[in-house]
């Protein structure tokens, strides 16, 4: 039984993803990201998908965008049980899920990596302090 993660978005996000997560992480040969490119079939992304993958294996998907066509595509990989898709991802996710054990729940996951959203501010006490940061 193994784990496997695919990151699946428009474009070159998910193969950003995956580029920017092994930088932080390391290598994860576990990791598959695909990208629908302009005029490309996101069913085609679903079928590569379909292929490498059987009933033994631990799958998560990774999606860019709800109600976006290549996760609405990936959708109907839901039916089996050994697969889930998340959709909205982002950096945090993404190493939150890579970096995590195989046992581990995803919906905790999920709520780790949504902690790390926040909207950040500097705070300067005086203008000349700005000067001293860069």
């Amino acid at each position: 039984m193994s784990r496997k993660i695919y990151f699946i978005s428009h474009n070159d996000f998910a193969k950003g993803l995956k580029r920017s997560v092994e930088m932080i992480a390391g290598k994860q040969p576990n990791v598959t990201a695909y990208g629908l490119e302009p005029g490309g079939d996101p069913n085609e992304i679903v079928r590569q998908i379909e292929a490498d993958i059987d009933t033994t294996d631990t799958v998560i998907i990774l999606g860019d965008l709800e109600g976006g066509s290549v996760c609405n595509a990936a959708l109907r990989l839901t039916v089996r049980p050994n697969v889930t898709l998340i959709a909205g991802t982002n950096l945090a996710l993404a190493l939150q899920v890579v970096l995590s054990s195989p046992e581990a729940n995803l919906d905790d996951e999920i709520e780790e990596a949504r902690k790390r959203i926040k909207k950040l501010k500097l705070k300067v006490s005086a203008v000349n302090d700005v000067e001293g940061l860069f």
